[in-house]
């Protein structure tokens, strides 16, 4: 993750190392990367737009000496405030494959700073042969006044020239304080980008209604040419399978099984399988699929194991209660 104000890496190391002890960032290792202070390649940037010398020296060095130094897996952000928001939208019209994450925070607008605005429409429409992300934000504040004009017409422009592949989204922060947007823009666009990964796809979206083997393919898409990295589709398939239950007990069951036969190994497979037949009330094959899930928990940290063999002692007490 990139950002080009020296001290954003004191909130940016911060909520990654409170967000990623729970699991809630998108991966435990994230690099963050920001100059060091005092530096002054910042000033290679061309605010009239012409040139784009700064991002040249992104894309040939610093990118690249990145790669070489650490482990990477591809997939990047860059986020900013300001005059960096302005940079960030500028990587994304004129640089749009050096990151796939943008996140522009109250950026430096008026008088068609950098071309932004002049170029946006053209650049913009041709942004169509992979997923990309934008967060574009802003609050309502004296130091943005003199923007707001500007931003109702990147807005406008984002509207009417974005293409299907930009994933892109517009938060107003209207009451806010200034210094907390780009806290609030990086926690709103970490969620929003990951969303995939964490909650999945509503049941009654239009890749779900055609089943699981949809949502495998729709997930392999994202892995492949959105993340870079493998997501799962669990979350998606698990949300479907209670979803057609509520109406379809034969539809629902076989979602579960379906679940089973793809992640045999996957306490969490056993688990849901066994929460579907608990639902319906037979207790004796939500106890046999939760012992399975305990037994696979056994390798998983000790939150889950708990939480296999709560539920594993809940439908034993279950059990005994229907049978007095």
């Amino acid at each position: 993750m990139f950002d080009f104000h020296p001290q954003s890496n004191t909130y940016l190391s911060g909520m990654h190392d409170w967000m990623s002890h729970n699991g809630e960032w998108p991966w435990l290792q994230t690099i963050i990367v920001t100059p060091a202070s005092g530096n002054r390649v910042g000033m290679l940037f061309d605010i009239t737009g012409n040139t784009t010398p700064l991002l040249d020296f992104f894309d040939k060095q610093l990118l690249p000496a990145i790669d070489q130094k650490y482990r990477t897996n591809g997939f990047k952000i860059m986020s900013g405030f300001r005059m960096n928001g302005t940079i960030v939208l500028s990587a994304l019209i004129n640089k749009p494959d050096m990151f796939n994450a943008y996140i522009a925070i109250s950026p430096e607008l008026k008088d068609d700073s950098a071309g932004i605005l002049s170029s946006a429409s053209k650049k913009l429409a041709k942004l169509h042969d992979k997923p990309r992300f934008l967060l574009f934000s802003h609050g309502t504040n004296i130091k943005e006044a003199h923007q707001m004009q500007a931003y109702e017409q990147l807005h406008l422009i984002l509207q009417n020239h974005s293409t299907k592949k930009l994933d892109w989204h517009y938060k107003h922060f209207e009451d806010s304080y200034f210094m907390s947007s780009p806290l609030l823009s990086v926690i709103t666009g970490i969620e929003k980008l990951f969303n995939d990964i964490h909650d999945g796809l509503l049941p009654e979206s239009e890749v779900s209604k055609k089943g699981v083997n949809a949502i495998i393919k729709h997930y392999q898409y994202l892995s492949e040419h959105k993340y870079g990295f493998e997501i799962s589709p669990k979350n998606s398939i698990n949300s479907l399978g209670f979803h057609l239950l509520k109406t379809s007990k034969q539809a629902g069951m076989k979602v579960f099984k379906d679940m089973i036969n793809l992640y045999p190994e996957d306490a969490y497979s056993h688990h849901y399988l066994a929460s579907a037949y608990e639902k319906q009330g037979d207790f004796e094959n939500a106890i046999k699929h939760q012992r399975d899930a305990v037994k696979l928990a056994d390798n998983m940290l000790t939150w889950h194991k708990k939480r296999h063999n709560k539920y594993l002692v809940d439908y034993l007490s279950k059990s005994d209660d229907s049978s007095e």
